[in-house]
């Protein structure tokens, strides 16, 4: 069943509308992905430094919950003050600055409590990563605004 389905079906299930009502807030697809990689990546720092499989695994496991939650979440609002601020270059800092200093500060905050062996080297690749993404993220959907298109076509025209 596709998402059209889901939204127009007469009587979605409690669970559908759940999903429904969480794409709202957290962007799916963008919170997967990064949960996959950094949870890998972090795995790696963990279990290379320390040999300690269950340290690390805890702290992966941890860091792909975080990350599709509250990285799917923050992408989410990286699109929406990419798409809602006016100005084409407060909207993109914002865009980028905001989403990725409460990303790296969650980060920490998660990786430091009981379980991580080395909390500051786990959340080394959301610092790294972060910027570019929501940079990256924040341009694409503010290209995809219509009245930014409209814009650009008038000045193409000149």
């Amino acid at each position: 069943m596709t998402d059209f389905d889901l939204k127009t079906s007469d009587n979605p299930s409690r669970f559908k509308r759940l999903i429904i009502f969480g794409s709202r807030f957290i962007d799916y697809k963008m919170g997967m992905m990064g949960a996959i990689v950094l949870a890998c990546i972090v795995f790696g720092i963990n279990y290379l430094d320390t040999l300690d499989l269950a340290g690390a695994t805890t702290a992966a496991l941890k860091q792909g919950t975080y990350t599709f939650l509250f990285g799917g979440t923050i992408m989410r609002g990286c699109e929406t003050l990419a798409t809602t601020i006016q100005k084409k270059a407060v909207a993109l800092a914002a865009a980028t600055i905001i989403p990725s200093a409460v990303a790296i500060c969650l980060t920490f905050g998660v990786h430091s409590l009981k379980g991580t062996p080395m909390p500051v080297a786990s959340t080394i690749p959301t610092a790294v990563m972060v910027f570019p993404s929501t940079f990256i993220w924040g341009y694409r959907k503010r290209k995809q605004l219509p009245a930014y298109n409209l814009l650009q076509d008038k000045k193409e025209q000149r």
